[in-house]
């Protein structure tokens, strides 16, 4: 329906010309003088150019190409379009704009940028995007319109060119030490040690995941079932960790997400496995596993994920009790405090997990500054922008 009312538009512009040249030829011949005639041939110049821009196939053909295909949250991004033609048909102007789909970038930006291509048939254009937002952005198309001097005739074409990136939350490099025992021990101990652990008690065998040792692989079972098993130990899922987020529209969110993301980064590196439930109308739970996988798949879905949740951080971590209860650590993420949410810590710290809620640093509410000094039954530990390190450090030592 658009591509047939802008062929319409067109075709009375073309109209339009004719009904000119008609008219300035008629008052010439009548008129007389060397005015009329003066004016006459002047316009017919214009006119020549307009009706030959009107039977020209604007065909194009373009390409974009990334400075790279992931970013961070807040990174530079650079692009660069390439668009090719057929002949060297002059063109005063061309006006290229960027189709994307994606809301959060388009609100930020309009991309468009004008070219004065004369007799070239490929031109180069590049544009940078100073502080890409969180997200997967598609790029469906390039929108390109040229015409006259006088905008006489105008032509529009779409040529479709599909790119995907995907900005990943920015996340800070910290060391996960694997928490030993209940929230009533508190005790720490180092990865190396908790890699160190006897492993011959075998509790059972479980499906072989990126990340895994090889010499934890059981060859037997391997062998039974034509894939890879590998054995589980007690003690290894004494130290698997459950990280619920908090999705709440907040100031503070996208602090959340990077937190949430540089745990689960330090934690799949020291070697010990990871869930995810993110608390929102369009939140997933993800399995507790290991490895480079897992990593890839936590961190797309907090590229991705959206601050939206109409029900309240308490509720969730009681409608999933059975799925948080599945690790012996349980971190929760959140930008707000609520009496019924630090309930619900609790009561998953009397059950045996050891809790831990990591809160955004913000501008506190006067109740909030009151759980946080009153609270004992579980360990609060204040997040702040650049010091995820830190919150990680009072962990250890709790």
């Amino acid at each position: 329906m658009s591509r047939a009312f802008s062929k319409a538009k067109e075709f009375r512009r073309f109209l339009f010309l004719m009904g000119l040249t008609v008219l300035a030829f008629a008052y010439a011949m009548f008129q007389g003088g060397f005015v009329s005639w003066f004016l006459f041939y002047s316009f017919l110049p214009i006119a020549f150019y307009a009706f030959m821009l009107f039977f020209y196939p604007l065909s194009l053909k373009g390409e974009r190409t990334f400075s790279k295909q992931e970013f961070l949250f807040q990174e530079q991004v650079r692009v660069q379009i390439a668009l090719s033609r057929k002949n060297r048909f002059p063109l005063f102007y061309i006006i290229a704009e960027e189709m994307i789909s994606s809301s959060s970038l388009l609100s930020e930006q309009q991309i468009k940028k004008v070219l004065v291509p004369g007799f070239k048939k490929k031109l180069v254009l590049g544009y940078e995007i100073s502080q890409m937002p969180r997200g997967e952005h598609h790029f469906t198309g390039i929108r390109v319109k040229t015409g006259d001097l006088f905008g006489l005739i105008e032509k529009e074409k779409q040529i479709p060119i599909e790119n995907k990136i995907v900005v990943y939350p920015s996340f800070e490099e910290l060391q996960y030490r694997p928490i030993s025992g209940s929230a009533g021990q508190g005790s720490a101990m180092t990865a190396r040690a908790y890699q160190n652990q006897d492993t011959s008690m075998s509790v059972g065998i479980r499906s072989y995941q990126p990340g895994d040792r090889l010499s934890l692989i059981n060859w037997k079972a391997t062998a039974k079932r034509n894939s890879l098993m590998t054995k589980e130990f007690e003690q290894y899922r004494s130290h698997d960790v459950m990280i619920v987020m908090d999705c709440t529209p907040s100031a503070q969110f996208e602090t959340v997400v990077s937190f949430t993301a540089s745990a689960i980064k330090g934690i799949i590196r020291s070697g010990t496995q990871v869930g995810l439930l993110t608390a929102s109308d369009n939140g997933r739970s993800f399995a507790i596993r290991g490895g480079e996988g897992q990593e890839q798949q936590l961190f797309y879905h907090l590229a991705t994920i959206k601050e939206a949740g109409t029900v309240s951080f308490a509720k969730v971590l009681e409608n999933e009790t059975a799925f948080i209860q599945q690790s012996r650590t349980l971190l929760l993420v959140t930008a707000q405090l609520t009496e019924k949410m630090i309930e619900r810590a609790r009561y998953y710290a009397s059950q045996g997990q050891f809790v831990i809620v990591f809160l955004a640093a913000g501008s506190q509410t006067a109740s909030e500054h009151k759980l946080v000094q009153q609270e004992r039954g579980i360990k609060v530990c204040m997040v702040h922008k650049g010091q995820f390190a830190k919150a990680f450090s009072e962990v250890s030592r709790a």
